[in-house]
């Protein structure tokens, strides 16, 4: 009983790592304008270095899943963290966008995959009986983080220059990283065989699961929402200064980019706990449709009350609200349908999509900026994508789902029964 117990606290010591990595991608915003003024480049060159973090996070994690599912989790957890939080002190001694490119962008974002997927496995064997639910608190420490960082990081920047605050910081993530490596243990070690009823079978490989159509909706599906917040999340802080929000005070003490950027981390954070909460109950498929139209109506609200400071803050803190539960819902969904057994490494493949959807993402609304003066076709791009992402959930990815269920169980069957025989 004491050890079923303990999975709670290595939710608990993997919630910290998400909020150690997760700096990288959701304080990229406060980059921005510093190192536009430091390296004297245009908007999309700059933006580059945005899509290297997540490119690099997200495609290194098949190969880190497969180290996960077979050898130590805290080893494969722990090199992540100490690559991750040591890109930020390297990152503080580039001297051109080159070397920040290779500093933040690749081993930082390397880092930040490794340790991701080590802890999504992790947490998705650790608990099959809730596993939207728990994969939501852990990833709601991704988008929860920047919150104890954000004001400290934009403060910093101001005062001692984006160098300073990098070594800065780098240097407390890395304490803090020594710290949550000595807790971590093994799914093994956590959760006796017999506490908890496990899936009829362990769980499929990754070649029978690339070969299935269910996989690559699923994989097309999380491309198009990934494509639809990385353009939000990599632009946000242009979109707000061309769209009239300066600095003014607007309260609580904090100027309006800043609150933005705090209440869309912590609606960002609640989603992935409420609606990974919603799909143990309803489903996954109905919860993802749900959210998605919600993500088109707050984004076209959104696009039309841009320049209005209160409102500008309050919607984008909806559209965060409805596009963060992805890392929830998809972890969960991914190991539903395909097991447990090779949790990690299927999910890494899925993962992907969110590196690809990132290449599209912040670039190409930055470049749809440069070419067409206004960020319009970039806001309806979105919206489009939203309501087809949610078709496509409700009315052909739940069908699929349980036909290709239905096609393993009846696969497993017959190989039960020549065995028998």
């Amino acid at each position: 009983m004491e050890k079923l117990k303990n999975r709670w606290i290595q939710l608990a010591l993997t919630f910290a790592v998400f909020i150690i990595i997760s700096g990288p991608q959701y304080q990229w915003a406060l980059f921005v304008k510093p190192l536009l003024a430091k390296f004297q480049k245009p908007l999309s060159e700059v933006q580059i270095v945005f899509s290297l973090v997540i490119v690099c996070m997200t495609f290194i994690t098949p190969l880190a899943g497969y180290f996960h599912d077979r050898f130590n989790s805290k080893v494969i957890i722990g090199l992540g963290l100490m690559m991750s939080s040591g890109s930020w002190l390297l990152a503080s001694q580039a001297n051109s966008l080159i070397e920040f490119y290779i500093y933040y962008g690749v081993i930082g974002g390397l880092g930040a995959g490794i340790a991701f997927i080590g802890c999504t496995g992790l947490i998705q064997k650790c608990f099959p009986d809730i596993r939207g639910f728990a994969t939501g608190i852990l990833s709601s420490g991704y988008a929860l983080g920047p919150i104890l960082t954000t004001y400290s990081i934009a403060h910093s920047i101001d005062t001692k220059g984006i160098e300073s605050t990098l070594q800065c910081f780098g240097i407390i993530f890395f304490i803090a990283s020594l710290i949550v490596i000595s807790g971590l243990r093994n799914s093994k070690e956590i959760i006796p065989n017999n506490n908890i009823t496990r899936p009829v079978h362990e769980g499929l490989n990754s070649i029978t699961m690339l070969k299935s159509k269910v996989f690559w909706l699923m994989f097309f599906m999380m491309c198009m929402i990934a494509t639809c917040g990385m353009m939000i999340t990599s632009n946000i802080a242009i979109i707000a200064k061309e769209s009239g929000i300066g600095s003014e005070i607007i309260m609580l003490g904090m100027a309006a980019l800043p609150l933005a950027l705090l209440i869309d981390r912590i609606t960002n954070g609640f989603s992935r706990i409420l609606f990974g909460m919603i799909s143990d109950k309803i489903g996954r498929e109905y919860t993802l449709g749900i959210a998605f139209v919600l993500e088109a109506l707050f984004m076209y609200l959104w696009f039309t009350q841009l320049q209005n400071p209160i409102m500008f803050i309050l919607l984008s803190g909806m559209v965060f609200l409805a596009w963060g539960e992805i890392f929830s819902i998809f972890p969960a969904l991914c190991t539903d349908t395909f097991g447990e057994k090779n949790a990690s490494v299927n999910f890494g493949f899925l993962y992907t999509s969110v590196g690809i959807g990132s290449i599209f993402g912040g670039p190409l609304a930055a470049l749809l900026r440069e070419k067409l003066g206004n960020w319009n076709l970039a806001f309806y791009i979105i919206i489009c994508l939203d309501l087809l992402t949610a078709f496509l959930a409700i009315f052909v990815l739940k069908r699929m789902r349980l036909h290709f269920k239905e096609t393993i169980r009846e696969r497993l069957d017959i190989q039960t029964s020549s065995q028998l025989t």
